[in-house]
């Protein structure tokens, strides 16, 4: 065997073990489906919130024609609306998490949201106002902070985190097992 078949075997074996070495190698970490969660996002005057999609049944635009004021409500519930002959109460979540009173815009649109009590004997539903047409957006969960620096602790209580972009996460299981959001009371 001659000196130069001899250069080129070590070097074809060089440049083939480092190929094995790069092939060996783990993929870089791609974000799974489980590390990224699936939001709908909507804007509730200056703050933007978003909530499990999975939870999220249907959104329908909120029409002054399609709702009513319901007496003996507290004022986190604007009102109740029909949609296919089921009434919803609809909740503006800004209220319930102590922001200011705000108009009810022409934009506005209502998320239908469904969960389950805690105990997951009780369904429970319900309308969320939104102040234009949602967006659905995926968020990494390593990007997610707590909810430390948001608003009041009734605010905290509701929050999963938020984002760097401040997009409040709501933790809507919790919100929708919260006993408040069961009046009971006759007119």
């Amino acid at each position: 065997m001659n000196q130069s078949a001899v250069c080129n075997s070590q070097s074809e074996k060089e440049i083939l073990e480092a190929r094995a070495r790069a092939l060996a190698q783990l993929p870089a970490e791609e974000p799974t489906e489980g590390d990224m969660l699936s939001l709908l996002t909507f804007p509730v005057g200056n703050e933007r919130y978003g909530v499990d999609i999975t939870l999220v049944q249907e959104v329908q635009p909120l029409k002054r024609q399609m709702w009513s004021r319901v007496p003996c409500t507290p004022d986190f519930i604007i009102g109740a609306v029909n949609i296919r002959g089921r009434i919803y109460s609809v909740m503006d979540i800004g209220r319930f998490l102590g922001l200011p009173s705000r108009p009810l815009v022409e934009s506005a649109h209502v998320l239908l949201v469904r969960g389950d009590s805690e105990d997951g004997k009780e369904t429970m539903e319900l309308g969320i106002l939104a102040d234009d047409v949602p967006q659905v957006a995926q968020v990494a969960v390593a990007e997610i902070e707590p909810a430390s620096s948001v608003g009041s602790s009734q605010a905290q209580e509701y929050v999963h985190g938020v984002t760097g972009d401040m997009l409040v996460i709501l933790d809507l299981q919790r919100l929708l097992a919260d006993p408040r959001m069961i009046v009971y009371g006759e007119v």
